[in-house]
């Protein structure tokens, strides 16, 4: 959100790391979801179909409860990385 990724529209950003970019879904306010890294060696970025299923799935993702977030974690489906408290 300060300009350190490029925001690719929809919700979907490309954070640049040395030589690995990472794709991430946001939900402004809520959550950041890092959904997708890929080593720049291997491939350059993302098709524009890839991009198109990545702001469908922001957009799914921004309909969840926090309730729904908390259980995505519990179950190990999601993995909190920083909370920030």
């Amino acid at each position: 959100m300060h300009g350190q990724a490029d925001d690719l529209g929809g919700g979907v950003y490309k954070k640049r790391k040395n030589q690995y970019r990472s794709i991430i879904l946001a939900r402004a306010g809520s959550f950041w979801i890092y959904e997708y890294l890929f080593a720049k060696q291997y491939r350059a970025n993302i098709d524009d179909d890839e991009l198109v299923e990545f702001r469908k799935l922001t957009k799914a993702y921004g309909r969840l409860t926090p309730k729904q977030v908390n259980q995505l974690i519990r179950d190990q489906d999601w993995m909190e990385i920083c909370n920030g408290d």
